[in-house]
């Protein structure tokens, strides 16, 4: 083999190191995008676009802002906030719960035995609602993870506060 001048070996039909490595980055990134806008994305890309739906929440004041972006009319200042423990295990109820944070980009079940703060709004503005509605946003180390509405009726519903 040929020396260079500074005395590295040369190898013919050899890519330097930058070229290959950036020729392996770049096949994987088509790879990945193929199969993102193909469907079947790979299990880490899934779990970056989930992450993307979390929004910074570093105060209870931009949690009340998202839930304006969202359409809903709310204070600034919640009117609850509490510590509450994710289960370490689903049960069904859970689950379900979980089901309506997916369908909205969230995915509590990445923060299974962690501890979240509770943050929870009046909503001002849901039609047809006599006894109120309250947003509840769930922020673990100032992102939002979780959100939802629910009925302040015995009885009523429970679902995602994100605008479709």
């Amino acid at each position: 083999m040929k020396k260079s001048r500074k005395g590295r070996e040369k190898r013919k039909g050899r890519m330097p190191g930058y070229v290959a490595e950036a020729a392996v980055l770049g096949a994987v990134v088509l790879v990945m995008a193929g199969a993102i806008f193909f469907g079947n994305p790979p299990k880490a890309a899934a779990v970056f676009l989930r992450r993307a739906a979390e929004v910074k929440c570093a105060a209870p004041e931009e949690g009340a802002a998202w839930l304006r972006q969202q359409g809903w009319e709310v204070e600034e200042t919640p009117t609850g906030q509490m510590e509450v423990l994710v289960p370490a295990v689903f049960d069904q109820i859970y689950e379900s719960y979980n089901d309506i944070q997916k369908a909205q980009g969230f995915d509590i079940s990445r923060y299974k035995g962690e501890t979240v703060t509770k943050y929870t709004y009046l909503v001002k503005n849901y039609p047809q609602e006599q006894d109120g509605v309250a947003a509840n946003l769930l922020v673990y180390q100032g992102r939002i993870i979780g959100a939802d509405l629910c009925s302040l009726e015995l009885g009523g519903f429970l679902k995602g506060a994100k605008a479709k």
